[in-house]
């Protein structure tokens, strides 16, 4: 893993301009505490659990994704789809089309229903922006219409009483048959010494073996945070503090946030599940969700 030298810790007026839900100094302070959490981890099992993930994305509902944002927002999601690009460049093309059109903040309004196309008119309306989860759900589906996989995942850190979590896109490129993350919000992805994208459970992976990774900036955005000593070392110990377990949903599909009435009470499409170190117990947080401790099973395409 990078380590950046300790003088980048006085450039403090950068945090004004960080893209986090909740950035703060600890976050550098603890940056070999939370290092060392994640090698003192409990490793995960290889408990059989059964989980099935499903794929429930409507192909009706795919166009009218993809027409809507023909017609309102001068992108041409036909024409990607057929594009002889790859699905990790495509990825990246939708990824700073949200990251350019929608900044980071923290909405003025939370939305009870999201999806992507709830967020683009609120994004038109409220040109603030909004955070990372709103961020991830409209990329989440974008991808979904034009068959790209994908997961939106929070990330958590060890701290429960910690709210800085960080909610990022996971897509699935079948050229290379592994997952990788991408994040608009913070207009960000990872690689390995190759230049290979990397996933979060990768990413974990190289924090517990000592091993390098580099956070690079999404195109366009060379002049963000990221480019300079401090957004690099900044990164390098949100991602340390963020990779301690995990929630996502059990299903490929559209409107995961948008409520349906049945027999009046609002219910969601699906639950979560949720991946933890075998020691760490967040029953009390999360009591309706399927608790798993095996990585290969929760990462599952």
């Amino acid at each position: 893993m990078k380590r950046i030298c300790a003088y980048c810790l006085c450039v403090l007026t950068f945090l004004l301009v960080l893209s986090s839900c909740a950035s703060g100094d600890y976050v550098e302070k603890d940056y070999e505490k939370n290092i060392q959490l994640l090698k003192n981890c409990v490793p995960y099992t290889t408990e059989d659990i059964p989980l099935q993930k499903q794929d429930l994305i409507g192909n009706a509902r795919a166009q009218e994704i993809r027409s809507y944002f023909k017609d309102n927002a001068n992108l041409d999601l036909d024409a990607l789809m057929s594009s002889g690009k790859t699905t990790w460049e495509k990825s990246v093309d939708l990824a700073v089309f949200v990251a350019r059109n929608i900044p980071h903040d923290n909405q003025k309004v939370q939305l009870d229903d999201r999806n992507a196309i709830i967020l683009w008119e609120y994004s038109r309306n409220t040109p603030t922006g909004f955070n990372c989860r709103y961020h991830a759900i409209l990329l989440s589906e974008l991808l979904l219409s034009i068959g790209i996989k994908n997961s939106f995942v929070t990330c958590r850190p060890y701290d429960k009483n910690d709210g800085d979590c960080h909610v990022v896109n996971i897509v699935w490129l079948p050229e290379l048959n592994k997952w990788a993350m991408i994040d608009s919000d913070m207009v960000e992805y990872t690689t390995d010494e190759n230049g290979t994208p990397l996933s979060l459970q990768e990413m974990r992976r190289f924090i517990q073996q000592d091993r390098n990774f580099t956070v690079n900036t999404l195109p366009g955005f060379e002049n963000s945070h990221g480019e300079n000593p401090y957004g690099q070392f900044y990164m390098q110990a949100y991602w340390a503090k963020n990779l301690y377990w995990f929630t996502l949903y059990k299903v490929y599909a559209f409107d995961l946030e948008y409520a349906r009435n049945l027999d009046g009470t609002r219910v969601f499409i699906s639950e979560y599940i949720t991946l933890v170190p075998p020691d760490y117990d967040v029953t009390d947080s999360f009591p309706n969700n399927q608790i798993i401790t095996n990585d290969e099973v929760f990462w599952a395409e």
